[in-house]
């Protein structure tokens, strides 16, 4: 039993995902801790002095392209006229889109002017620098850096990013005067700043700048308390540093407490997977055999009952897929017994036409000429009696060979009101006998395309049935003609009895009457003319409150198919 149930293509599926799972995290939870003492050994004192020098390699370009960005600009302002308080005023408007391009730069804020004292002049733009943010940087010591120096970086503001002033005396050859003036580019103190992050990718090291003023900023330009502990410093520039605090949390190996944890991390994991595989192997294998006993039961010709609804994308697409199977089956069996009886009542009905209908012609004959001569009334009402039965059993007959070989309809125009009052002519002194009324609603102008006599007869045999299922004190009898979603519907309406819920199923089978004198042909004839005509004759009933029969007919697919 128990090989037999592996065998399960479901059962295979999920030990292979249960498997695939585990595996890995036990081989993890075996490597874990060779990982964890590895890290301090790649995060090596070797591979940090290069990263090292690759922060302060870094630096140090950063601010030499900001010098030779400056050597570029004191080219183009030769113009003394710049250096004073009024300078911009004296900016050529190809100078003003030279200055813009080289501030449009992510890290640089503006370009600042100084006269030969060092004394602020103006600033492009002009929000970029004022008086008072540079007296604030000449409170800190100034950093020589090749032939230009670093003021700030200026005090930590929430108001405002903090900057960095990188000054350079202009080229005297330029001027016709003995001490040149200064320019100075202003730089984004967090671009300096965060060189250092690629120190913090592994999380063992986290840096910090140390810088003129003995103030401490993290990556991001934030100031930082300086009691922080640091294990290394290196020197970047002159006041300027690079601290290093060590992460003791990861570069230290994991304790035994933290083993035991791991282990048992991979037990509950492990347990929980065959947990869920039991679960879902129990689940799906319950709703797979459910599948296979209604499929079974369905090859064993149970085609009645439904296919219950499988929860889950798959299984319900599956379900859905087998009902529609037993549904179509269902039809196409029926339509093949449909089809051989009506080929067996057609070669009856032709048999007994031929062997029945000529005797009873001759039977009738004579009975007729009996009658005309036959002087006694009591032997002559006796014959008359023979002839009614035999036109009885003709008509027996005629119904069998209207309902096993219906003549093929020749379609045409009918106004349904003219039909409807035609009939209700007909009907209407066999109602009143009843005490049944008739009331006709239907549009003058709707129109069907069927044939006249295969409707006619529909209509006589669903009106004369209703008047039979009136009570003894009458009733009332509503033929309705209406057009609902592109359908002309027809309608016949009676207050009767109605139909047992019981019967409901049968009625509409050939040689099923409830009536003692009845063939058992009468709805089962509408329902072949209907057919015939492309018309759906629908029957709803309630016991006691009446019947309603409809008539649909698609007079769209009717004139198409006039034309073939």
């Amino acid at each position: 039993m128990f090989k037999h149930k592996n065998k399960r293509l479901s059962n295979r599926y999920l030990l292979l995902s249960l498997v695939v799972a585990l595996v890995p995290l036990l081989v993890f939870s075996g490597l874990y801790d060779t990982y964890l003492n590895q890290l301090v050994v790649k995060i090596s004192s070797e591979q940090l002095s290069t990263r090292v020098a690759t922060v302060q390699n870094e630096f140090q370009a950063n601010l030499r392209e900001r010098l030779y960005q400056l050597d570029a600009l004191t080219d183009e302002l030769d113009n003394p006229r710049i250096y004073t308080l009024n300078g911009a005023q004296s900016l050529a408007p190809e100078l003003q889109t030279l200055m813009r391009i080289q501030t449009d730069l992510q890290n640089v804020y503006g370009i600042a002017f100084f006269d030969e004292n060092k004394q602020y002049l103006w600033s492009f733009p002009e929000y970029a620098y004022s008086q008072s943010r540079y007296d604030q940087s000449l409170i800190y010591p100034v950093t020589q850096f090749e032939s230009a120096e670093i003021y700030g970086p200026e005090s930590y503001s929430f108001d405002r990013p903090s900057s960095v002033l990188l000054l350079k005396q202009v080229n005297t050859s330029n001027f016709d005067i003995e001490q040149a003036p200064y320019i100075g580019i202003i730089l984004r103190f967090n671009s300096l700043a965060s060189i250092p992050k690629i120190l913090s990718v592994d999380g063992v090291y986290t840096p910090f700048l140390d810088v003129p003023g003995d103030r401490l900023f993290d990556i991001v330009g934030q100031p930082v308390d300086r009691e922080t502990s640091i294990n290394t410093s290196y020197n970047l520039l002159a006041n300027w540093s690079l601290k290093l605090r060590q992460n003791k949390d990861l570069s230290s190996p994991p304790s035994e407490e933290m083993r035991y944890w791991l282990i048992l991390l991979v037990l509950l994991t492990a347990a929980g997977l065959l947990l869920l595989h039991w679960y879902i192997s129990k689940r799906l294998n319950r709703q797979l055999d459910k599948l296979i006993d209604h499929v079974e039961s369905i090859a064993a010709g149970d085609l009645d009952s439904p296919v219950p609804l499988q929860p889950g994308t798959e299984l319900k697409r599956l379900t859905l897929a087998i009902d529609r199977m037993r549904l179509q089956l269902h039809h196409v069996i029926q339509a093949s017994v449909e089809m051989e009886r009506q080929a067996s009542l057609g070669q009856l009905a032709a048999g007994l036409a031929h062997d029945i209908r000529n005797p009873l012609t001759i039977i009738r004959m004579t009975i007729q000429t009996l009658i005309k001569r036959e002087s006694n009334p009591q032997h002559n009402e006796m014959l008359v009696m023979v002839e009614e039965e035999i036109e009885r059993v003709n008509r027996v007959i005629e119904n069998l060979l209207n309902f096993a070989r219906p003549t093929q309809p020749k379609l045409e125009k009918i106004s349904l009101l003219e039909l409807l009052e035609g009939i209700r002519a007909l009907v209407n002194a066999s109602a009143r006998k009843q005490n049944v009324g008739i009331t006709l609603d239907c549009d003058p102008l709707l129109e069907i395309t069927a044939d006249l006599s295969h409707i006619r007869q529909i209509l006589m045999n669903l009106i004369l049935n209703a008047i039979q299922a009136m009570p003894i004190e009458g009733g009332q009898i509503t033929l309705l003609g209406s057009k609902k979603d592109g359908q002309i519907i027809l309608s016949v309406i009676d207050n009767g009895k109605g139909i047992p819920i019981s019967l409901m199923p049968r009625v509409s089978e050939p040689f099923f009457t409830t009536k003692s004198a009845g063939t058992g042909l009468g709805l089962a004839i509408c329902h072949v003319l209907a057919k015939s005509n492309h018309a759906e004759l629908s029957i709803e009933s309630q016991e006691n409150s009446g019947t309603k029969v409809q008539l649909c007919f698609q007079n769209d697919r009717i004139e198409e198919d006039k034309y073939e």
